[in-house]
């Protein structure tokens, strides 16, 4: 069956936090929307899972308060008490007993600065090459386009390297420093503590991800009369100039425009059957990736860290999260390890080694283990991201992977998706 085309009806492929922030766009500016998602549940790379009869997440997210237009939208969509939906907590480091970092509520960047200097762990002269270098870092102008991360910061201390820098770039980027965009790093760095004081912020979610953002926005859009069709995994694109067309299992369906919403990697198969989106699919196809191991360990309820967060060393794991005092779910830890491709099999063996030296919270009820084997794009110096225009007019992108500030980032996935909406909106 074909439906009947309306000059200003749209789908959006692609559920993630894209492609909901481009389709709730699209419905409050009085667009008829169809939001088609493959799988049953809203968020994409950043949604929901049910473990242990908990609504966990299949990673653990952190957000950064520069993060504007995430938490505009976040905000949004639970007026009645915002507060509640992210849990602010000014940047701190704390990765014992071998170094702590905190950054005052001081005007930015001196925030940093006095952050830097009053570090633990590290030496006067250590102190003073790092606020020399992030001093550098915020206000040059050198062009970075080729440069690894690693080469950036040869400059600086070993022990700064380990501690600091490299671990920022890693959870920043997830992409080892070795082969990390020095570009994009100090972008990130720029956007963080370059601006306003608050933009360093650490944000953790106090729901589960589909919960924070993609649910609220589906169902604002029902109640502004779109769809979301769940399950409903588009399989064929076709395209004229007056209109395009898309199936699914259940039929084909024209629209007026269409926002191509998907992750990264599945891009290529879509983006082939459209003549004018062939060379962004094959630019797209040359993209690596990089996985990410988040692992849950049920303790018992009693057992609560000393801070919402700690950084660890010498391990797999970059970060243990409390959910008991994010989330109220007691005694429960999640493990980060970014950059994850070459994990080991008893990793999560190793990260509670890690818990460890910092505390003791006894025998887990139950653990575990989820891994994302392609939660990001490896960002890589110089590499290509599309405009969310394509060369055919009706057809657009969203995406964490499209030109932007950010690596792939839920910041960089809801910024493109309102940035392709209102692409799409000028044309109508």
């Amino acid at each position: 069956m074909t439906a009947g085309l309306n000059k200003r009806s749209v789908a959006v492929i692609g559920g993630g936090w894209a492609g909901c922030a481009a389709a709730l766009t699209l419905a409050e500016a009085g667009v008829k929307v169809t939001l088609y998602e493959a799988s049953r549940t809203l968020g994409g790379r950043a949604r929901t899972v049910e473990l242990e009869g908990r609504s966990l997440d299949n990673g653990q997210h952190i957000l950064l308060g520069a993060y504007e237009q995430t938490l505009q939208l976040i905000e949004r969509l639970h007026p009645s008490a915002p507060q509640t939906g992210v849990w602010r907590l000014p940047l701190t480091l704390n990765q014992p007993p071998d170094f702590s970092l905190a950054c005052p509520r001081l005007p930015a960047p001196l925030h940093l600065l006095a952050g830097l200097l009053g570090a633990k762990g590290l030496s006067w002269r250590e102190k003073l090459a790092a606020a020399r270098w992030a001093h550098t870092l915020l206000h040059d102008s050198d062009s970075l386009d080729r440069l690894t991360v690693s080469q950036f910061t040869q400059t600086q201390p070993e022990k700064l390297n380990r501690l600091l820098w490299h671990p920022l770039c890693v959870s920043a980027l997830n992409t080892p420093p070795e082969t990390a965009s020095a570009k994009v790093f100090r972008d990130v760095i720029r956007a963080a503590f370059g601006g306003r004081n608050h933009h360093s912020d650490l944000l953790l979610p106090r729901h589960d991800l589909t919960a924070l953002f993609p649910t609220p926005a589906a169902t604002r859009l029902v109640k502004l009369g779109g769809k979301v069709c769940l399950s409903s995994r588009v399989t064929a694109l076709s395209a004229t100039t007056d209109a395009i067309t898309l199936a699914t299992r259940d039929g084909s369906y024209r629209y007026s425009h269409v926002i191509i919403a998907v992750a990264p990697q599945h891009l290529p198969a879509l983006a082939a059957q459209i003549p004018e989106l062939e060379t962004t699919g094959r630019e797209v196809a040359t993209y690596h990736y990089q996985p990410i191991a988040t692992g849950y360990v049920q303790y018992g309820a009693d057992f609560r860290l000393d801070k919402p967060l700690f950084a660890l060393a010498d391990g797999p794991a970059q970060f243990v999260f409390d959910r008991g005092q994010s989330h109220g779910q007691a005694g429960l830890m999640a493990f980060v390890a970014s950059a994850a491709d070459s994990l080991p099999a008893d990793w999560l063996d190793l990260a509670e080694a890690q818990l460890k030296r910092i505390a003791q919270p006894g025998t887990p009820r139950w653990r575990k283990s989820i891994v994302e084997k392609q939660a990001t794009y490896a960002c890589k110096p110089g590499m290509a991201r599309p405009s969310v225009h394509t060369a055919h007019p009706r057809i657009f992108l969203a995406g964490d992977y499209t030109t932007g500030l950010y690596p792939a980032t839920l910041e960089s996935a809801t910024q493109s998706g309102v940035q392709s909406a209102g692409a799409l909106l000028q044309q109508l």
